[in-house]
């Protein structure tokens, strides 16, 4: 009888009731309520109802022909960077699926370590590189095919060079997400019954792929649409886009309600496409169902599907095992051997694109222990000057220490937080993951200058501009969805059996979560961590807004530093990102 009632409680203790569940998403749910559905309604609001019901805010920014310049412009990069990540990263992304071990060890290496690092140093690279004396330039002249500079940079050149470096991890990570899932049994059939490579590339493997290649595309497009740091240092008078208009209009001629009706459109366009993307990409799949599972007898959960969880996962299992490869599936085997010089021409294409991705972090580091007084490749003599100049700095120091402090304090937070919040989406109804999910997602889809601008119109009424706890806020409010998603992950793959034996022998949830959940998803957790870390550490956009100065982090000050006067120590302080990261 007892054995008989511990089962039943086991049976009605899992999945969690609507209550308990409600009670772990609470506080991500106020959290994102208060500090970004609440402000993105202020931003709608302003755009609309200033200072009584009108739509002259967008009659007026769609009656001005310089904006719908600007609109096309933004739309005309955003494909052009969208077309550019997808031919050049589909070669390479299909090679690392194909390739050997330790070949695709060193190309996924390759194609994260960018992804790892400081978007603003990122950015400077190609300022070094694309620069009027710059690598490019230096080698052009020297081989003589050029007497004199050639101008890459501040135009649209270089802006959409920058972006397509940026966004280029991201698209190789989702088609190699959605490349592994193809059964090689398919391609291996096609193979048996007479298919060349050719014909089984195109008409069985490509199709099949054809999925990831919409979803990528999407997403890239999605993200170039709200750039704004690449644009404002890369571009010139000729490059502003629509988040450049948005925040001249906040910062320059304080039109508010004209800045409000320009992210909304930008919202409302970034909403769509997402959409879109999620109709092609099933993200409701996300949190699939563990019960089902367990019930399969399977020791693993049933994998996510979503593209985004899956370049997450990915992620996740790169850092706990960098040398790990992806398998070699037979099908594409065969079509590698049996295509040499479409294998030849597909490799060097990618070795290319790999160059394209390592190289401006290469360049970076020689710069900084250079002894010249000015950005020059490569240096003259090796010297500590630079980052001399940079401990001997109060305002560099501070800076870091602001920067640190912030980031430990939204990793804490979003932790808690976030994981809370994974533990009520996977073991919650159904109903609650698929409504939870498209919720906590938003503040990864929504373009960090909406976020940033509808955050700053709250935070100036509460007088909490120039503030640490603003900024913890905002970047809080960005790092805990990617804690959702690493966090779930890791629950999903975990066996919900052995949480069913400890209800089934006594042991109440909270002892089961602390004693078996918890020490299984640790490593998650620890990757989580890191990356809400990292993802305050890094922000630029969100940091612009909510601090001043009594609180610039870092990337402000080396923002600002890059605006007013590019010197070797912003490459010592990129250097120091970069090991930073890589430790």
């Amino acid at each position: 009888m007892a054995a008989l009632y511990y089962s039943l409680r086991a049976a009605i203790a899992w999945p969690l009731h609507n209550r308990e569940a409600s009670l772990l998403l609470a506080p991500a749910a106020l959290l994102l309520g208060i500090f970004f559905f609440v402000p993105l309604a202020g931003l709608l609001s302003l755009s609309l109802f200033d200072p009584g019901p009108t739509f002259a805010h967008y009659q007026e920014l769609l009656s001005n022909p310089t904006n719908w310049i600007i609109l096309a412009r933004t739309f005309e990069l955003a494909t052009k960077v969208t077309l550019i990540c997808l031919i050049l990263g589909y070669p390479l992304a299909f090679w690392i699926v194909s390739a050997r071990t330790w070949v695709a060890g060193a190309l996924l290496l390759a194609v994260v370590l960018p992804f790892f690092t400081s978007y603003l140093v990122r950015t400077y690279a190609w300022m070094v590189i694309l620069g009027r004396f710059g690598l490019i330039n230096q080698v052009l002249m020297a081989l003589g095919l050029t007497e004199r500079p050639l101008n890459l940079i501040y135009n649209e050149f270089s802006v959409l060079i920058a972006m397509v470096y940026i966004l280029m991890p991201y698209t190789v990570l989702v088609l190699i997400s959605v490349m592994k899932g193809i059964p090689s049994s398919v391609t291996r059939a096609a193979a048996s019954l007479g298919a060349s490579p050719v014909q089984n590339f195109w008409r069985v493997f490509f199709p099949l792929s054809a999925p990831g290649v919409i979803a990528a595309g999407l997403l890239v497009f999605v993200f170039a649409l709200g750039f704004y740091v690449t644009p404002a240092l890369l571009g010139g008078p000729n490059t502003i886009l629509l988040p450049m208009l948005i925040d001249s209009q906040v910062n320059a001629t304080l039109n508010w309600p004209l800045a409000a009706a320009a992210a909304t459109v930008l919202l409302a366009t970034t909403l769509v496409l997402y959409s879109i993307s999620n109709y092609f990409v099933d993200t409701e799949r996300l949190l699939g169902s563990q019960q089902a599972a367990a019930q399969s007898g399977g020791a693993t959960a049933q994998r996510p599907t979503s593209a985004y969880v899956r370049l997450v996962d990915f992620a996740t299992a790169l850092v706990r095992a960098l040398g790990r490869s992806v398998r070699l599936p037979a099908g594409l085997a065969a079509i590698w051997e049996r295509s040499a010089v479409g294998g030849k021409l597909l490799r060097g294409l990618s070795l290319i694109v790999v160059a394209f991705l390592v190289s401006p972090i290469l360049i970076i580091v020689p710069i900084s222990f250079s002894s010249s007084r000015f950005l020059e490749f490569p240096p003259p003599a090796l010297s500590l000057q630079w980052y001399q100049a940079y401990f001997a700095s109060d305002t560099w120091v501070s800076a870091t220490w602001q920067s640190f402090g912030v980031g430990i304090a939204t990793a804490l937070v979003s932790l808690a937080v976030g994981s809370a919040a994974a533990m009520a989406l996977v073991r919650g109804s159904p109903r609650m993951r698929r409504i939870g999910y498209q919720l906590l997602l938003a503040p990864l889809i929504v373009p960090a200058i909406i976020s940033a601008v509808a955050l700053y119109f709250l935070f100036a009424r509460l007088q909490l501009i120039n503030t640490s706890l603003a900024l913890v806020i905002a970047h809080s409010t960005g790092a805990v969805p990617l804690v959702v998603l690493i966090v779930a992950a890791s629950l999903q793959s975990q066996n919900i059996r052995l949480e069913h034996a400890a209800a089934s022998l006594g042991a109440p949830r909270t002892v089961a979560i602390w004693r078996i959940v918890l020490p299984l998803i640790r490593p998650a957790l620890i990757v989580a961590g890191f990356f809400a870390f990292l993802s305050s550490f890094d922000d630029i956009v969100l940091s612009l807004y909510m601090s001043g100065p009594d609180t610039m982090t870092l990337p402000v000050r080396m923002w600002s530093g890059i605006r007013e006067e590019i010197t070797p120590t912003i490459a010592a302080v990129s250097t120091l990102l970069i090991a930073f990261s890589v430790c």
